[in-house]
């Protein structure tokens, strides 16, 4: 099928890895990308996604900063109607946003306005979340406020991860931006819903003193908190003295472990071992325990030796 002949001028903005899926779809779609905006000169995927753009015979824009009147003039020289954005670490200062007459259109990895924030793929999982989804709205002045365009909604499966949530949420994001440019080209219009007002569950990019399981929490919960990190961090524990990360892990109901302290181990078999919790206890799947291995828990009982009443603490 050919391509369809787009006329309007479009900027991109990204960084990786979310840039590269974005970038790749809507060039195969024969989007009029005028210019590519990526991350800053410091970022450590700066020089590969350079090079690949430069590749792909598009214009890459240098910066400084976004505000800057070197860059701006840059941007008007293109004369973009419109900008679209796959994932970027940068608030958008007015002059950029003034920059572009049609508006700057965002992917945002959740259902707005809940899970305003850097991160929505890991709290949604971590808070229990049934549903979560993708939203489609204009950038404005403040993070993740401006006018919506157009929402997906999906079901998360029961052992959902982090890195399942990017990779479903960035297939959908940028289907649906896709989508949005089409219906724009032909139209010149995209459908605008002001985002209510109020107090809303916020997503901030995980600090590293919430990644370490707290034993006086319920075992379902730490569970949410591993899938919630895998694979781009890690729920960790200290084992005697030393850093544990556990990538997976599952929750059981086990008799007699009333009889040990939340964060003890209260049961260790040839492949398994078992952490008592506030309610149930955590059964550790996959870890990776200091410079020593990473591996299964079979490893890990083969290696550390675990016994009842050890103790797993959290930072």
């Amino acid at each position: 099928m050919d391509k369809y002949q787009f006329t309007k001028r479009v900027l991109f903005i990204g960084v990786p890895d979310m840039a590269y899926m974005g970038l790749d779809m809507l060039l195969y779609s024969g989007v009029n990308i005028v210019g590519v905006v990526g991350p800053v000169k410091t970022h450590n995927t700066y020089v590969q996604f350079r090079n690949y753009v430069k590749y792909k015979k598009l214009n890459f824009i240098e910066y400084e900063t976004l505000s800057s009147p070197e860059f701006i003039e840059t941007i008007n020289a293109l004369k973009p109607d419109i900008a679209v954005v796959c994932s970027f670490n940068q608030k958008f200062p007015k002059e950029l946003i003034d920059a572009v007459p049609d508006g700057i259109i965002n992917i945002h990895p959740s259902l707005l306005p809940k899970y305003r924030g850097g991160n929505p793929y890991s709290w949604v999982i971590i808070n229990g979340e049934k549903q979560t989804g993708v939203t489609l709205h204009f950038i404005s002045e403040n993070f993740d406020e401006g006018d919506i365009i157009a929402q997906e909604i999906y079901e998360i499966a029961p052992n959902e991860t982090m890195g399942t949530i990017f990779n479903r949420t960035n297939m959908i994001g940028c289907r649906m931006l896709l989508k949005a440019l089409l219906e724009y080209d032909k139209t010149g219009l995209l459908p605008r819903k002001q985002q209510p007002a109020g107090e809303f569950i916020k997503a901030p990019n995980i600090k590293d003193n919430e990644m370490f399981l707290n034993y006086n929490k319920p075992a379902e919960e730490l569970v949410r908190l591993v899938r919630g990190l895998n694979p781009y961090f890690s729920a960790m524990t200290i084992y005697k003295g030393q850093i544990m990360k556990i990538h997976k892990a599952s929750a059981c109901e086990l008799q007699d472990a009333n009889s040990f302290a939340n964060g003890e181990v209260c049961k260790v078999e040839n492949d398994k071992f078992y952490i008592k919790t506030e309610r149930g206890c955590l059964c550790p799947e996959v870890v990776q325990y200091s410079g020593y291995f990473i591996g299964d828990a079979s490893d890990f009982v083969n290696v550390a030796n675990p016994q009842l009443g050890d103790k797993f603490t959290y930072g």
